[in-house]
């Protein structure tokens, strides 16, 4: 993942009543493996953004590596767990409001990385992606490294 793009977990609505899932696990749970992902979710996704290429059959990806992109793993042929990444930098209304949309089809949510939970609604999702690491990268990228060197020694 880059440092400009914002990643969700797409979660159900549902699995999120009774969480037990470690934060540091939070992109790698199979949350759709009790839930089904609405019918003909591929089509759907292929309206947001162009179909990639996998390196495996486990995994479809719609969108560039580096830029928007919506993933999915399958395990047996069923989706078992997915993720979008928002690229800040060029944010991308069209994308932006699909992916709202499938999310809200899909009776799901968005899980931001650090855990914040992310209604499909155009106010929250602006706001998460305002608040967050890649945001303040996209927006300066000077004073975000900045913000990681080492303090200066006063007393020289």
């Amino acid at each position: 993942m880059a440092v400009w793009q914002v990643e969700f977990a797409i979660v159900p609505r549902r699995a999120l009543a009774n969480p037990r899932v470690a934060l540091s696990r939070l992109m790698d749970t199979d949350w759709w493996s009790a839930e089904r992902l609405p019918a003909g979710y591929s089509q759907q996704l292929a309206a947001i953004a162009a179909p990639g290429s996998s390196p495996t059959a486990e995994l479809q990806t719609w969108g560039d590596e580096d830029g928007n992109r919506v993933d999915v793993w399958s395990v047996n042929g069923k989706a078992t767990r997915m993720t979008a990444r928002v690229d800040v930098r060029r944010l991308d209304a069209r994308f932006s409001a699909m992916l709202l949309q499938f999310a809200r089809v899909a009776d799901s949510v968005l899980v931001r990385r650090d855990g914040l939970v992310v209604e499909p609604l155009v106010g929250a999702f602006g706001a998460a992606l305002r608040t967050s690491e890649a945001w303040k990268y996209a927006t300066d990228p000077a004073a975000y490294f900045a913000s990681y060197a080492e303090p200066e020694d006063d007393d020289q």
